[in-house]
């Protein structure tokens, strides 16, 4: 189980390298941080912090071309490897660059570690699928992502601690190196991971390359989006991360670990939210959190924005700060932000990684980071230009407030049935006490036909909230015709279905559909009663099932709902949905049987099923 992934050597040895590098990235971030701040070049360091933002993430969009191939080419543990022994070089010079505290050479320090990440990001994720099972991906992510944050809270705070005196300089080289060292070693450990496409010809022309594999992730609508997605996520975290500084100096009126004090808070929330996400997701790759996440982030950042913090003479240690009036509520707005954002980005990759061709995964994933490293530079030129026309850091966090807004629109627009689904699944459970069982036989993968008796009106959206994977509904036509319900179901994309006597074409448009759903490869959900059960009873099975098998021969899985007859949305009293919903927490349960060859599912076969499938209660 997914419970145990961090004691397994096909798990931790990796998980301890990428934390290990995302920690002593930001050691030296960090440290260079606080030496422009505080020390070398506080009047300029808005440029500069930008300027160090710039030269970390420009290596992403460089070389992504290159690193996808390099991933999907090559044996991807060794390839680890000879990253981490890059990461020592690569300490070693920025010891150098620390020492004679040199601030051109920090910077080619920070290009050349952006450079060993830019190598590391496609075999990050791309490595995970050929590691973990199908129902552990998303856990996983949620490990890596809360591991990942936590990383950089923990660098960051080495690289304050390290760097606030110049007597500690021997202990942050030490540090960086000695680090370095360790990742080194468990990269060692991580299990082979063959490569995807060994045969694949490499190409060095960066520009050109890089215009194919975008053309190539273009390719699958879905997969893009969720780049896209992710790439304004990191947008707003790097600006957000940027600002943190001078929010420190200007707003706070804090010392260096007033700056610690806002990243424990963002680190906390982000590894918080990762997590949760996989428990409000049941291992399944749930994209509705993704427009919660988006919603939820541009009301707090406003909140963030509108807090009121009064101003100080004097530098305020963090108990000082702390005790500052409007503090508070600033770090529980900037807490909530990031527990979103965590519900936000795990979906995203856990999608990109499940959905993306293997044999182009590590490609795909360079993508995301070439798209990735495009925004978070358009981030800091952005910072910087906010700053010089003389927005405040409070301004700008209404600022980003506004345009994620419109990006959560955005998404919404692109995903409604993924955000309904996740809808369905919460208001379900807070009205019935649901049961599932052997839903694990629907396939996880690939078409299947789900055949399922009609108890109520509910039927729809609780079988939407409970699957594991998204399916499409046949429903009647009309349903479409009602005002905001009509919405609903074209949202879904449900399958609108009428009797030959009154729309015959309609019928022919529906078959059509479904064809090429099932072709698809996705589940159609059908209630071949044809309508709501008056009696309580499963009524004749209509011969829709016959002839959509017959055209598309597919996997049919019989359903049965259990409990709801006698709900207000069945016709138990007469009139469904009459009055008003006098009992709550009912329980149901939701069965799968197992599935049928299309040869043994006629409708006779498949009523006899569903009816054994939900026994004597209704």
């Amino acid at each position: 189980m997914a419970k145990h992934l961090m004691t397994q050597r096909r798990f931790l040895p990796y998980f301890c390298t990428q934390f290990l590098g995302a920690f002593n990235d930001n050691v030296y971030r960090y440290a260079f941080a606080i030496l422009i701040t505080y020390f070398l070049a506080a009047e300029h360091r808005v440029v500069y912090l930008n300027l160090a933002l710039v030269a970390f993430i420009l290596p992403f969009f460089l070389f992504g071309a290159i690193t996808g191939q390099l991933a999907d080419k090559y044996e991807k543990a060794w390839l680890i490897q000879q990253i981490k022994l890059a990461e020592i070089v690569i300490m070693l010079c920025g010891c150098v660059a620390l020492y004679f505290q040199n601030v051109p050479g920090m910077l080619a320090i920070l290009f050349a570690l952006g450079s060993q990440s830019a190598f590391f990001g496609p075999i990050k994720y791309s490595i995970l699928p050929q590691h973990v099972k199908s129902n552990e991906i998303l856990s996983a992510n949620g490990y890596v992502e809360a591991g990942t944050f936590i990383a950089i809270l923990l660098g960051q705070v080495l690289g304050v601690a390290l760097s606030e005196e110049q007597s500690y300089l021997p202990y942050l080289m030490a540090a960086l190196v000695g680090f370095a060292v360790l990742g080194w070693f468990t990269a060692r450990m991580i299990p082979d991971a063959p490569a995807a496409s060994p045969d694949l010809q490499m190409s060095f022309n960066i520009f050109t390359k890089t215009a194919e594999i975008v053309r190539m992730a273009r390719e699958d609508h879905g997969v893009f989006q969720s780049i896209l997605a992710n790439s304004w996520f990191w947008f707003i975290g790097a600006l957000v991360l940027t600002l943190f500084p001078d929010f420190a100096v200007k707003v706070l009126n804090g010392s260096p670990k007033a700056a610690i004090l806002l990243l424990t808070t963002f680190t906390v929330g982000i590894a918080l939210g990762s997590l949760a996400c996989s428990k409000l997701s049941s291992g399944r790759v749930e994209l509705g959190l993704v427009p919660i996440g988006a919603l939820g982030i541009s009301l707090f950042t406003w909140n963030l924005g509108s807090a009121v913090i009064p101003p100080s003479d004097e530098i305020r240690d963090v108990a000082q700060v702390l005790a500052t009036p409007g503090v508070m509520g600033a770090l529980v707005s900037l807490f909530m932000i990031t527990f979103f954002a965590g519900l936000f980005i795990v979906p995203l990759y856990t999608y990109m990684q499940t959905n993306s061709n293997e044999s182009k995964r590590s490609r795909i994933i360079a993508v995301n980071n070439i798209i990735n490293s495009l925004f978070m530079v358009f981030a800091g030129i952005l910072g910087i230009v906010l700053d010089k026309l003389g927005f405040s850091v409070m301004e700008i966090f209404k600022i980003l407030a506004i345009l994620n807004l419109l990006a959560a629109l955005y998404i919404l627009s692109k995903i409604p049935e993924y955000f309904l689904r996740l809808l369905s699944w919460l208001l379900a459970h807070c009205v019935y006490r649901i049961r599932k069982e052997d839903l694990d036989k629907i396939p996880e993968t690939g078409p299947a036909l789900l055949v399922c008796n009609h108890v109520s009106f509910f039927d729809p959206p609780i079988l939407l909230g409970i699957l594991p994977r998204p399916a499409r509904f046949v429903m009647w036509y009309g349903f479409y015709e009602l005002p905001v319900v009509g919405n609903l179901f074209r949202w879904l994309k449900s399958i609108p279905i009428s009797n030959r006597r009154e729309r015959p074409e309609l019928v022919s448009q529906a078959f059509d559909t479904i064809a090429e759903e099932l072709e698809a490869g996705r589940l159609v959900v059908v209630f071949p009663e044809g309508a709501i059960t008056r009696d309580g009873e499963i009524s004749k099975f209509q011969p829709g099932i016959d002839e959509i098998v017959k055209r598309t021969p597919v996997p049919v899985v019989p359903l049965a709902l259990r409990g709801l007859w006698g709900t207000w949305a069945s016709r138990k009293k007469g009139r469904a949905l009459k009055g008003f919903p006098i009992s709550f927490m009912k329980k149901l349960t939701v069965v799968a049987g197992d599935p049928l060859t299309p040869e043994e599912a006629t409708r006779l076969t498949m009523h006899d099923k569903v009816s054994a499938l939900r026994g004597e209660e209704k």
